[in-house]
């Protein structure tokens, strides 16, 4: 829709004169056709400040438990207060909200946000796991709003998920390995469903944006000079390949702990297994850091296992420490496998729990299946090649017990290196920053961690000088605990690498 030029020197991210708004008829009008559901309102904030801006979970009518949670996909992510996004106290930020979903699935659902004061820019948020078109309203929205862009997020094409019985839904994944208060609970992701695939991803993406410019072209008479895409985890796994396979829609974007997939690896049908394959034995050791499963782990790449400070009692397996590796245990590797075995290798024969109550997901061997089973074109269907054709900066923690940076941002960084692409990525590795930011204070008081928030918004103003003002941002770095982005890392003993991932 769009030819852009990067580094074509435009007018200043501003908030400019508003141009006469169009109502929500206008954009229901243009619209039609397009998009169902849509439903407009005025509203006199924007940001989360306002609690209409995040409906509450399970508000949509028709829909099981847990398919639709927009205020828990928020809070996932987030930081808890007071190290959520500052909002401006002094204002308000007006505008339109509008919801809906594509003409061709009531499920691929988007939301935008069109402010009054607008500087004429798009941003796009791609959220990070199965979640909704809501989970960014604390890291992103809430930043992009109070500057003036208008916002559009979208759900990737798909709801959450469901509880579901093993007997009776052959799909099912164990949502936590134990759990004491509430026995073992299975869950339905849609992604295992026949009709929604990771491959979707890309096209939902391309299509809220279509939606955000036809709704910006009849509510400002315009469209946006610049449109940028923020997204976390998945989403930024989307980023990537929306700034290589569709160059002319994009100005650049920021990539928050994107996935990185490879047919030949790293993956994460790789990794996971080994977690879960050493997760008790280094239970069994009583958290030996001297044990043969801690040394696995490491050389699998992960980063070393911390505990809360101070402790956390009542976790399952170390009731007195508090692990960090055991709240990924029990609430990411088991089920983050699963889903994508289910996606990826529908033939595996996953049995969900072996006599003794254990998932046999750590029994997945990705190597073993590669070629008898045909994965390869399956992973090359999603896989990001480092190909990248307009600016993108990327950030990652060290601490990253998920995807461990070690097998994502990294591989990521030489890939785009390999591609030829380095003069258009910028790659900041955070210091013993986490995938979860909440991790790091009242849900598990893993003190040891650092934010990644404050890097990302940094990322997104260094990302709009270098499209807007052809300002090259500072080079790729490590940003150390408590430290900075610096415009010469070279000089303040800031290496493109952390040499360690753990900084006590």
């Amino acid at each position: 829709m769009r030819a852009l030029v990067v580094f074509t020197l435009v007018l200043p991210t501003l908030v400019l004169p508003a141009p006469a708004l169009a109502d929500c008829a206008a954009i229901e009008l243009a619209l039609a056709g397009v998009a169902s559901d849509v439903r407009c309102v005025a509203s006199p904030d924007l940001t989360t400040r306002n609690a209409d801006t995040t409906p509450p979970d399970n508000s949509r009518p028709g829909l099981p438990p847990n398919a639709f949670t927009p205020r828990t996909d928020a809070q996932a992510v987030s930081a808890d207060a007071p190290f959520r996004t500052t909002i401006d106290p002094d204002r308000t930020f007006p505008g339109l909200q509008i919801t809906g979903a594509m003409i061709d699935d009531a499920n691929a659902r988007w939301v935008l946000r069109l402010p009054t004061n607008w500087n004429g820019r798009l941003v796009v948020g791609v959220p990070g796991g199965f979640r909704s078109e809501f989970m960014g309203d604390f890291i992103f929205s809430d930043l992009v709003i109070q500057l003036g862009y208008a916002y559009v997020s979208t759900n990737k094409g798909m709801l959450n998920f469901f509880f579901s019985a093993p007997a009776a839904d052959p799909v099912a994944c164990r949502l936590s390995p134990r759990v004491a208060a509430t026995g073992t609970l299975f869950t339905h992701f849609y992604v295992d469903d026949p009709a929604d695939t990771i491959r979707e991803w890309f096209l939902r993406t391309l299509q809220a944006t279509d939606v955000a410019e036809m709704s910006i072209e009849a509510h400002y008479d315009s469209q946006p000079e610049r449109v940028y895409l923020f997204g976390i985890s998945n989403g930024g796994h989307v980023v990537r390949r929306m700034l290589s396979e569709f160059p002319t829609r994009f100005d650049g974007g920021v990539d928050w702990e994107g996935v990185y997939w490879s047919a030949g690896g790293p993956n994460i049908l790789i990794d996971l297994p080994v977690a879960l394959r050493n997760w008790e034995p280094y239970v069994a050791s009583g958290f030996s850091r001297q044990s043969a499963a801690f040394q696995a782990m490491l050389n699998a790449g992960y980063p070393p296992d911390i505990f809360a400070r101070p402790p956390t009692p009542g976790n399952t397996f170390s009731p007195v420490f508090g692990s960090h590796w055991e709240t990924h245990a029990n609430n990411y590797w088991d089920v983050t496998t699963c889903v994508f075995v289910r996606e990826l290798d529908p033939l595996y024969p996953m049995s969900q729990l072996d006599p003794l109550g254990r998932s046999d997901t750590k029994d997945y061997d990705y190597a073993a299946r590669r070629k008898p089973f045909h994965l390869a074109p399956r992973i090359g269907q999603i896989a990001t090649d480092g190909d990248i054709s307009r600016p993108l900066v990327t950030l990652q923690g060290t601490m990253d017990a998920l995807l461990p940076i070690k097998r994502h941002g990294r591989p990521f960084r030489d890939a785009v290196v390999g591609a030829g692409r380095a003069a258009l990525h910028r790659y900041y590795e955070i210091q013993n920053g986490n995938h979860i930011e909440r991790y790091r204070q009242s849900c598990c008081n893993f003190t040891q961690l650092e934010f990644i928030q404050p890097h990302a918004h940094r990322a997104f103003q260094l990302l709009v000088d270098w499209v807007e003002r052809g300002v090259l941002p500072p080079p790729s770095q490590c940003v150390p605990r408590g430290g900075t982005i610096v415009a010469n890392p070279g000089a303040a003993g800031q290496p493109e690498r952390c040499a360690a991932l753990l900084e006590e």
